[in-house]
């Protein structure tokens, strides 16, 4: 969680089978590279080019995060253009709540979509999203988390 131009950013991760996947192809650029300059002397352009696709792979990786605007919106950022990005928050049917995840469900689609999330993050993310004014759905807490300090919160009033 990250405030940046006034914004709260949650950062989140794809689902854990891709996101091994993901990372697991993002550092074989720099390996291959280092690979390369200990076979040479110098430090030929096909390094720096794996380098860089590196840190492309690198940026991307890290750029995937969740925004709530006051008037309703919930902004998913992610590296695939083709996915939407803004969603309304009152179409949120239902959230349910893992130790390591989240899954958003949306009004008239059966499927949810699913989001790995840190500790700290996930807690600041779901309780702005539960106490937004726009959210009509409900907080689903599943895996028998009940007794981690933070899940109590929700079932207790939503004004508290």
């Amino acid at each position: 969680m990250i405030k940046i131009f006034g914004q709260l950013r949650y950062h989140w991760q794809p689902d854990v089978s891709i996101l091994v996947i993901y990372w697991s192809l993002s550092v074989i650029p720099i390996f291959v590279g280092l690979a390369l300059m200990y076979e040479s002397s110098d430090v030929p352009i096909l390094v720096l080019s794996f380098f860089f696709l590196f840190m492309l792979l690198l940026g991307i990786g890290v750029h995937r995060y969740f925004t709530i605007y006051d008037n309703g919106i919930l902004r998913i950022i992610t590296a695939n253009p083709f996915t939407p990005s803004k969603i309304e928050i009152a179409s949120i049917r239902k959230v349910e709540v893992t130790k390591t995840s989240i899954t958003l469900f949306f009004n008239g689609k059966t499927k949810g979509r699913t989001f790995c999330m840190r500790k700290w993050p996930k807690k600041y993310f779901v309780n702005d999203l539960a106490r937004n004014d726009y959210f009509q759905g409900e907080v689903e807490l599943v895996d028998n988390l009940l007794h981690i300090d933070y899940f109590a919160t929700y079932y207790g009033d939503k004004d508290s």
